[in-house]
C-alpha cells in the first residue's frame, strides 16, 4: 500500500454552490477512501472565490484545505478549463500534516513568515520531510524571494515547493492564497508534512543557452526596483534593444532576464512585475547593484519539450503524488493556444499517474547544494515538480 494515496475532484459549476459541493464529495467518496491523516490541496478560478461555491466545499470537508486562485489549472482527470476548481487530497495512515496560517503580511514579510513556520512545526513530533507553501502576491514587492528566504533559513533548510497566486486577465487581477475556504491577499499557508518520504524535486527554467543579448551591469537599484544598467537609465537601455515602445516596455510577462549576482551559483530567471512611474522596472525578485543582467526568450517549442522531458521523470518512477506547476509567464507565451501546455502533459502521461498542474506567478522548489542537502530557491518563468 502507498504510504500517501492523492485523491481528486473537479467541479465547473461556481455559481451552483451546493452543485459544486456534491459533485465534489461524490468523486473523492472520502467514507471508502480517506485515511487517518489528510489534508486538502484546493485551485481554482476567482468566480469560486466571489461565488462562495469555495467557502462551501471547503466547509464540507473534514480537514485543512490550503491553496489559491489560478488563471488555468488540470488533472490527471482530463479536465483543462479556466472555469475549474479542483480539490486535491493528500491522505495516509502513516504520513501526518500540519498546516499554518500567517498573519497579514507587507513589505516586512519575513517575521509572519518565521512565526507561521514554527508554530506549525511545533503541530509535529519529527522534522518534516517536506513543506508546501502558497505565497502571496504583494504589488511592489519580492514577495516570493522574500518567503522562500525566509522559510528556508527558519526551518533549517526544509525543502519547501509551491507557488504565488495567478489571477490573471490582461494583468494581475486579484490574487489570493486560500486557507479553510477563505481567500486571503496579504498572507501566507503552509503544510509541513512528516513522515518517512524521499520527496524529487525538479526545476525546469528557461536555460541560459536561451540569452539572446550580452549580458550588462545593473549599476543603481533598491532591491527588486531596477533604476539604472550600465550608468544609463533602464528603459533607455531596454529601447535600444527594441524592447520599449513610447517610454513602456513592451511584453513584460514574457521576457526573461537572467540576474547573475556573482555568488557562485548560476543566474536566476527574473520576470518584470511592474514599471514604475520614473520608468523603472520593479522584478520579481532583487537585482543587487553590480550584478550582471541578461536578455533571454521563450516560446512553445520550449514549453512543451519542457513536459516532454517532465514526463519521462515518471517512466523511472510511478509517484502516488505528483504536483506540477508552471510560471504564468509561459501561458501568455502560448498565446490562443493558452491550453497547450496542459493537454501536453495529459497526452503525455495518458493517464498512468494522478497530479496536479496549475499556473502560478512565482515558483518555489529546492536545488542541490554542494554538500548534498535542498537549497530552496525562487523561480520565475520555470516548470517546477515534486514527487513523493
Amino acid at each position: 500500500m502507498s504510504k500517501v494515496r492523492m485523491l481528486l475532484a473537479q467541479t465547473l459549476e461556481p455559481d451552483d454552490a451546493e452543485r459544486s459541493v456534491r459533485e465534489i464529495l461524490a468523486q473523492l467518496d472520502l467514507g471508502k477512501n480517506q485515511r487517518r491523516y489528510s489534508v486538502g490541496l484546493v485551485h481554482c478560478n476567482q468566480a469560486f472565490v466571489e461565488s462562495g461555491a469555495l467557502k462551501a466545499v471547503c466547509d464540507r470537508l473534514p480537514f485543512p484545505v490550503l491553496g489559491y486562485n489560478t488563471l488555468l489549472h488540470s488533472t490527471s482527470l482530463g479536465l483543462v478549463d479556466s472555469m475549474l476548481m479542483t480539490a486535491a487530497v493528500l491522505t495516509s495512515d502513516t504520513v501526518k500534516f500540519a498546516t499554518g496560517l500567517s498573519a497579514p503580511m507587507g513589505s516586512d514579510m519575513r517575521g509572519p513568515a518565521a512565526s507561521m513556520y514554527v508554530e506549525t512545526e511545533n503541530l509535529l513530533r519529527a522534522r518534516p520531510a517536506l513543506g508546501l507553501v502558497f505565497a502571496p502576491n504583494l504589488e511592489g514587492v519580492a514577495s516570493g524571494e522574500i518567503m522562500t528566504e525566509a522559510l528556508d533559513e527558519i526551518s533549517d533548510g526544509v525543502p519547501f515547493f509551491g507557488g504565488q497566486p495567478a489571477d490573471f486577465t490582461t494583468c494581475m487581477r486579484d490574487p489570493r492564497v486560500i486557507y479553510n475556504g477563505e481567500a486571503y491577499p496579504d498572507r501566507a499557508g503552509i503544510v509541513l508534512v512528516e513522515g518517512d518520504l524521499k520527496p524529487r524535486f525538479h526545476v525546469f527554467p528557461v536555460e541560459a543557452h536561451r540569452r539572446i543579448r550580452q549580458m550588462a551591469i545593473v549599476t543603481e537599484s533598491d532591491a527588486n526596483v531596477v533604476k539604472q544598467v550600465n550608468g544609463m537609465p533602464v528603459l533607455e537601455f531596454m529601447e535600444q534593444l527594441g524592447l520599449c515602445f513610447e517610454g513602456q516596455l513592451a511584453g513584460t510577462q514574457t521576457i526573461p532576464l537572467f540576474i547573475d549576482r556573482a555568488d557562485g551559483a548560476p543566474p536566476t530567471v527574473r520576470a518584470v512585475q511592474s514599471q514604475t512611474p520614473e520608468g523603472w522596472l520593479v522584478l520579481c525578485g532583487n537585482a543587487p547593484v553590480d550584478s550582471t543582467l541578461g536578455i533571454g526568450a521563450i516560446d512553445q517549442e520550449h514549453i512543451i519539450n519542457g513536459i516532454k522531458r517532465v514526463t519521462f521523470l515518471t517512466r523511472v518512477s510511478s509517484p502516488d503524488v505528483f504536483l506540477l506547476y508552471s510560471c504564468l509567464s509561459r501561458n501568455i507565451v502560448l498565446g490562443f493556444n493558452y491550453t497547450a501546455e496542459a493537454e501536453a502533459l495529459r497526452e503525455e502521461l495518458d493517464g498512468r499517474v494522478p497530479y496536479v498542474f496549475a499556473y502560478t506567478s512565482g515558483e518555489i522548489c529546492p536545488l542541490p547544494s554542494k554538500d548534498g542537502r535542498w537549497r530552496n530557491e525562487f523561480h520565475n518563468m520555470s516548470l517546477i515538480t515534486v514527487t513523493f
